[in-house]
């Protein structure tokens, strides 16, 4: 997912990143090394953002040699402190196989602790697992609940496939009011294939 981690950081605990303000600005201007030093120096007094910045560089060889072995540690260093972005890593890792071995069971366990935490890509990942029957017995009906779950919480994208979802029926009866009205609310955000599903509807 190459720099997508490191927006995906940047989206929690304003306040940890204006203490940790020089390393991810120096992480932003290439000097890794620099950024290595200052976020160790934060990991060792227990900051887990901190840990999930190391752990991201080892995945992306940023300033060290690549290591998906030392990135799991520090992964796993801030998801203990509840860092829900570290859990949701863990989780793709473990869905894609990419330590070397597919392991759903982990990945839905990390995920469903992150999505506990109010992660909304949690969220998603729960519902997919779900209404794909990726690792278990497909059941739409829950699928749809972790679905809802954000798109009450404001993920745009969870209000589109959950309009979506009434309007198909999948998971949930077929109810058109209750497809628009999500429809609608991502597309006032300005959630384009949301804009798009409206328009087609037309």
């Amino acid at each position: 997912m190459h720099f997508v981690f490191f927006i995906f950081t940047l989206l929690f605990i304003p306040s940890a990143h204006a203490a940790m303000e020089d390393a991810i600005r120096a992480v932003q201007e290439g000097r890794n090394e620099d950024a290595l030093r200052e976020f160790h120096q934060y990991a060792r007094h227990g900051n887990p953002l901190a840990d999930y910045w190391i752990a991201t560089m080892y995945m992306q060889g940023r300033g060290v040699e690549k290591s998906m072995e030392k990135a799991m540690v520090f992964l796993h260093k801030s998801a203990k402190q509840e860092h829900a972005p570290a859990m949701v890593v863990l989780g793709n890792i473990h869905l894609e196989g990419r330590n070397g071995k597919v392991n759903v069971n982990l990945a839905r366990g990390w995920f469903n602790k992150a999505a506990k935490l109010g992660d909304h890509y949690a969220m998603m990942r729960m519902g997919e697992m779900y209404i794909s029957g990726i690792g278990i017995k497909a059941n739409p009906v829950i699928g749809i609940r972790y679905i809802r779950q954000a798109a009450k919480t404001g993920s745009l994208k969870a209000k589109h496939i959950l309009g979506l979802t009434y309007l198909q029926g999948i998971g949930v009866k077929v109810d058109e009011q209750k497809g628009l009205f999500w429809l609608k609310s991502a597309a006032q955000a300005g959630f384009g294939p949301a804009l798009e599903t409206l328009q087609n509807i037309k």
